[in-house]
């Protein structure tokens, strides 16, 4: 068995929750009996010592209305298009009474984009990189916002005009602790062409909020209700007539089409304040507003250098993750902007702050925004695992696995820091991702709420009685050969049908080509990219199967990150000197626990020492380096460091 990276991060999160439930709280003595001591705290657990402030229960017994903008970033709302404003609305609201905004916020989403914003604002979590969470995790017990508003006498509504298979929501969202989706067909579409992403023929965000009024006047209160909108979706289609800016020629492109959605989607929003005016709801209700993800992307050099010219300054990772969060409690004088930095898993706690909720007895990673005196915001997309931003400092860790040879800076002066000193945050960064997905994969909330069991039990599930290294069967491929690359994947998958306790290891001069052709062939995935692709579940239940059966080899190490991006939870590191120091590799395996170090005699000479004293799984290479040729040739044991691995 391949030790869980998230182990200590467990271990850590548990040493400092308040938990209700003793047994948990328990087990951090348990779990931490022989491990060092850590020295960061996770941000998670802090809910009752932040909850003291002067707002709490300031919203005690309002109506909960959260607002998810597609696509809106926080650059739309901070800056003008050439004069001309691109939110009037948000800014109005900005200034108005009883609103906070929150002006160094960021999403923090996994695979399922959109889903996963939703899902880390609800249950302070973070979305798997692996793939949608919404779908592999369907079946685990949840306790998020809805579930602990039900348990305050609110009921639970989901708003949003797409269909409701989607992301597998219809499924997911009673897991979640929503007492009702409307969506698809409970809408009357204003058929507009085009509106939104291209496969988006239909509801406007104007005609999806004035029913969602409609709907809403039918509830009990207080009510809980989560809105996803659609209109500003790439690639931001928007007929001529619903267009407001004047755009600059060198704009008549993807960033001015997003420019104009977001004006509309601004325009729609206002007329949903003035719907809720209308029906009444809108003096009794906490209303948050926040987008869930980029929507000009900063890889595509076109788009970069456009929007760089429109800010008149470098497009940056701090431009590109971070989105706006609005806070509006009508009715209140309060008026403030909360600069500390904050991501989408830190509402729940902040707005369960605001509803005077007394305790969050669950798992959580986020912290109170309203009370905390620094902000900490973690990121897996778009920037390395390991990269954050804390405050004003932006730590975007190295993509060559090396933690000092990352780029950190201040994003307001633009003055360079030192690596060095902020190595206990990378770390924290990297173990709160980790955290996150231990959860997920071990169901860990559903075997203490929903199955009562104790450390030890819990302990026993998660990390049975034994360590024994895989025995893996090798294939190199060449990402040239489609048909070689093919014939494994059928081959692995007929073995893996045959035998769970089948693995493989993948080798190739380009082992992310390799893994991106293989799920573009077989992810069951289809439609053009950023737009709303549709997904064969079936095909793609297999193609997951495969992941986690396969330990690509690397020889970069920071391309680790990278295949684990691409879904693969167990990764081989084959080190060189031209690559890593024996320093570099140490560091590197003890914070990344790495499945395996693959060795060749070379490289045996050179890393031994360093190795012998490293828990970590070595494996002898014995690959043949013809393409497509296939082998029985990764073997290993779990020893302490000798001359006789095992081949």
């Amino acid at each position: 068995m391949i030790e869980n990276p998230a182990g200590n991060a467990f271990v850590t999160a548990l040493t400092s929750q308040e938990f209700v439930l003793a047994h948990l709280k328990d087990a951090a003595d348990y779990f931490f009996a022989e491990q060092e001591e850590i020295n960061f705290r996770l941000a998670t657990g802090t809910y009752e010592e932040q909850k003291d402030g002067p707002l709490f229960g300031a919203a005690k017994g309002r109506n909960l209305i959260v607002v998810q903008l597609e696509s809106v970033q926080g650059i739309a709302v901070e800056n003008d298009y050439y004069g001309q404003e691109i939110t009037p609305f948000i800014h109005s609201l900005i200034a108005d009474p009883g609103t906070i905004y929150f002006d160094n916020f960021y999403h923090e989403i996994g695979a399922g984009n959109t889903s996963d914003a939703e899902f880390a604002v609800n249950n302070s979590l973070i979305g798997s990189i692996e793939s949608y969470t919404y779908q592999l995790y369907e079946d685990n017990y949840f306790k998020g916002l809805p579930w602990i508003l039900k348990e305050q006498g609110y009921s639970t509504n989901v708003f949003h005009g797409y269909k409701k298979s989607f992301w597998n929501r219809e499924n997911i969202y009673p897991a979640l602790g929503f007492d009702r989706f409307y969506g698809g067909d409970d809408y009357v579409s204003d058929n507009i062409d085009g509106i939104g992403a291209g496969n988006i023929v239909g509801i406007s965000d104007s005609a999806f909020y004035e029913q969602v009024v409609s709907y809403m006047t039918e509830l009990s209160q207080p009510f809980y209700g989560f809105l996803i909108t659609l209109s500003s979706h790439n690639p931001f289609g928007l007929p001529e007539y619903l267009q407001e800016i004047e755009l600059e020629p060198q704009d008549e492109n993807i960033v001015g089409r997003y420019i104009q959605s977001v004006n509309y989607a601004d325009r729609c929003l206002s007329e949903f304040f003035d719907e809720l005016k209308e029906a009444g709801l809108y003096d009794n209700s906490l209303i948050l507003i926040y987008g869930d993800h980029f929507g000009l992307a900063r890889a595509d050099e076109a788009v970069r250098s456009v929007v760089s010219e429109w800010l008149g300054r470098d497009y940056t990772y701090d431009d590109l993750l971070r989105v706006p969060f609005i806070i509006h409690m009508p009715g209140t004088d309060i008026n403030e902007t909360v600069s500390i930095s904050g991501g989408q898993i830190d509402v729940l706690p902040t707005v369960s702050y605001l509803l005077g909720i007394e305790e969050l007895d669950t798992l959580y990673l986020g912290q109170n925004l309203l009370t905390a005196e620094s902000g900490f915001a973690p990121f897996q997309m778009h920037m390395i695992k390991g990269s954050f931003i804390k405050d004003d400092v932006v730590f975007e860790m190295s993509r060559d696995g090396v933690s000092e040879n990352s780029t950190v800076y201040n994003r307001r002066t633009g003055e360079k820091l030192e690596a060095a000193d902020y190595y206990d945050e990378y770390l924290r960064a990297k173990e709160m991702i980790e955290l996150s997905a231990f959860y997920l994969e071990n169901d860990v909330l559903g075997l203490a709420i929903r199955d009562g069991k104790t450390a030890a039990q819990i302990n026993e599930a998660i990390f049975g009685s034994g360590s024994v290294a895989k025995k893996l069967e090798g294939f190199y491929l060449s990402a040239a050969d489609d048909d070689g690359i093919d014939e494994v994947y059928a081959f692995i998958n007929e073995r893996i049908a045959d035998d769970d306790d089948y693995y493989a290891a993948l080798c190739a001069d380009d082992i992310l080509t390799v893994l991106n052709y293989i799920e573009e062939k077989f992810s069951g995935k289809s439609g053009k990219k950023g737009t709303i692709l549709s997904v064969d579940e079936s095909v793609n239940e297999e193609f997951l199967r495969f992941r986690q059966h396969v330990y690509p080899v690397t020889d970069i190490a920071g391309e680790m990150t990278k295949i684990e991006y691409a879904g693969y939870d167990n990764v081989i590191i084959r080190p060189s000197l031209d690559n890593l120091s024996p320093a570099q590799l140490y560091e590197f395996v003890s914070v990344n626990k790495p499945a395996g170090v693959l060795l060749d005699n070379s490289a045996l000479c050179v890393y031994g020492s360093v190795l012998s004293a490293m828990d970590c799984v070595k494996y002898a290479d014995a690959m043949s380096a013809e393409s497509g040729e296939t082998k029985s040739a990764l073997a290993g044991v779990k020893l302490p460091w000798t001359d006789g691995i095992v081949n």
